[in-house]
């Protein structure tokens, strides 16, 4: 998976939730380690991945880090080559299989966890929630015996590729959030060392995690890794294990002191195990074991979906005729069909539709007639992963068939689920996942109203202008939800996504972030949570594409949800 670069779109296969297909007991566990602390522990799914970088990622990264600008400008161009040459020695990219799920930790290891285990705290910079540094390897392994001794075992440190494809999360730019860095992505130097104390280390958990729910995996503190250090392998290589024999181990994730090369998804960096620095940190990874009597963990047969240059063919505004080609064209390049159907049992299923990568902007312009100008502003988005969307909102047979129940105040099969609450919709997604063969979930925010808008750039799917033929909204005077589907769909082949029922997303609501933003999830934390589409109770301004509401996620009113779904 690629974000657009050079004006091509490079698609791949999204990896958040092939975690519920693993088998495994959840995809989060906490371990408690006695008065209020916890360790935090995420399921990372098998799979397959690109390690390492591409001669002209390195080349491009090389040009675009001052650090190494500095470096190159005073050379002769064939020792400006040697620097690429022997940096991209160090990232040969090659293929690597994961076959095992594991474990690895939310956050970097904390100064309470450390002090929790070890008794001891040995870092200079002192704060609980600061992750613990000047720790050597030998170090690490000391305190990883005393924390499997007094817990069910199996922690670790992750290998060097485990580390990596855990960062990615699918990825294949040079950081897990696209190709460009911020201080608002990072805790790196962004000074590059010329203002000393500027950039200082932060508590875990201050930045936006990745797809897979990992804090920090760039920057902060450099991360010992199991492996000793060594060139990679040639060719494609199952769980590898690095160097069998070094002076020194790896380290991965660049540090607060670091510039923004060392932050990379693939840089390696290295030192001798018994070496302790400020900046050199520690993240656990905890091998899955079957517990006794228990039925062994079964790993599904991993889902690939092959790369598809696009050339840039979804970059709004795109016609109806465009949307339906490039849904051909990549559903016939990841073997499936536009429109999914999930057998609920009973006749009753569920119909999904594949909606492309793309970029657009996303927002209102000021001169938009009803726009709410405190929360829309304008802003570029890329969505660099194919997902589908439900082709409807979910009905209430399909609730019932899932649930059990109906919390429906106007009932009728047909009509969209209403009376729901966020978490009542998690619920309904956790069973979901365990009747099929999962992968279902909320949309984000962004990919609700690129969905909603299919290549358009106006007010509605359908123009500026909204008419009671459109829509189900309070001009329309009906007063309660419809059936799905009685309105006319839009480019990408989703009804009602106007009206009828407003529709959870996944986000937390806050201000849109300035600056184009890729695979956006909405802030970390937040009160309520994001709603869309508008409803049959609230006038026509509110069921504007670029329109927004939020509630309490627990709160229950007319408000219902529609699927979105990774494969």
């Amino acid at each position: 998976m690629k974000a657009l670069v050079s004006g091509s779109m490079v698609i791949g296969l999204g990896l958040m939730f092939l975690a519920m297909l693993q088998g495994a007991e959840s995809k989060e566990e906490v371990i408690d380690l006695g008065e209020g602390v916890k360790l935090e522990m995420v399921l990372i799914p098998s799979g397959k991945f690109m390690m390492g970088s591409t001669k002209e990622a390195v080349k491009a990264a090389l040009k675009g880090d001052f650090f190494f600008k500095e470096s190159i400008k005073d050379k002769e161009e064939a020792e400006a080559i040697k620097i690429v040459e022997d940096q991209f020695e160090l990232e040969r990219q090659h293929e690597v299989t994961i076959t095992k799920p594991f474990y690895m930790g939310k956050y970097e290891v904390t100064q309470e966890q450390w002090q929790r285990v070890m008794l001891t705290n040995k870092s200079k910079k002192k704060g609980a929630k600061l992750p613990v540094t000047n720790v050597s390897w030998d170090d690490c392994q000391e305190f990883i015996k005393k924390l499997n001794a007094v817990t069910k075992g199996e922690f670790r440190l992750p290998t060097e590729a485990e580390w990596e494809y855990a960062c990615r999360a699918g990825t294949t730019t040079k950081y897990s959030f696209g190709d460009r860095i911020s201080i608002e992505d990072a805790n790196y130097d962004n000074n590059f060392h010329k203002e000393p104390g500027n950039q200082l280390i932060k508590p875990v958990g201050s930045y936006r995690s990745n797809v897979f729910g990992l804090y920090e995996m760039h920057g902060n503190v450099c991360e010992w890794c199991e492996d000793w250090y060594g060139k990679y392998p040639a060719g494609p290589v199952t769980d590898p294990k690095g160097s069998d024999s070094s002076r020194n181990r790896v380290l991965r994730g660049g540090s607060f002191y670091n510039s923004a090369w060392l932050s990379r998804s693939a840089d390696r960096y290295y030192d001798l195990p018994d070496k302790r620095i400020n900046t050199y940190g520690i993240r656990l990874a905890r091998t899955i074991v079957a517990e006794s009597g228990t039925k062994p963990l079964e790993i599904k047969p991993e889902v690939v979906i092959p790369e598809v240059e696009l050339k840039g063919l979804l970059e709004a505004p795109f016609s109806e005729a465009k949307a339906k080609e490039v849904q051909q064209t990549i559903a016939k390049s990841i073997k499936r069909e536009v429109e999914e159907k999930e057998d609920l049992g009973k006749g009753i299923s569920l119909e999904m539709v594949l909606i492309p990568a793309g970029k657009f902007v996303m927002g209102s312009p000021k001169d938009e007639k009803g726009r709410f100008d405190s929360i829309e502003d304008q802003h570029e988005v890329t969505l660099t992963k194919p997902f589908y969307m439900g082709k409807y909102e979910v009905t209430q047979e399909q609730w019932e068939e899932v649930m059990g129940s109906n919390p429906s105040k106007v009932k009728s099969l047909k009509l969209p689920v209403t009376d729901v609450s966020w978490k009542d919709c998690q619920e309904f997604i956790k069973k979901l996942n365990e009747k099929t063969k999962g992968g279902f979930r909320l949309p984000t925010e962004a990919e609700w109203e690129y969905a909603g808008r299919a290549g358009t750039s106006t007010a509605y799917s359908f123009g500026d202008k909204i008419t009671t033929k459109d829509a189900n909204y309070d001009e329309s005077r009906i007063g309660k939800p419809e059936a799905v589907g009685s309105y006319k769909a839009n480019a990408f082949g989703l009804y009602d996504m106007q009206g009828n029922v407003w529709e959870w997303c996944e986000d937390w609501h806050g201000d849109y972030p300035k600056g184009p933003l890729t695979d956006p999830r909405g802030p970390n934390s937040g009160s309520c949570r994001v709603l869309r589409g508008g409803s049959f109770a609230y006038l026509a301004r509110f069921t504007r594409l670029a329109g927004r509401n939020n509630n309490s996620p627990d709160y229950q009113s007319n408000y219902g949800f529609r699927l979105a779904w990774t494969p």
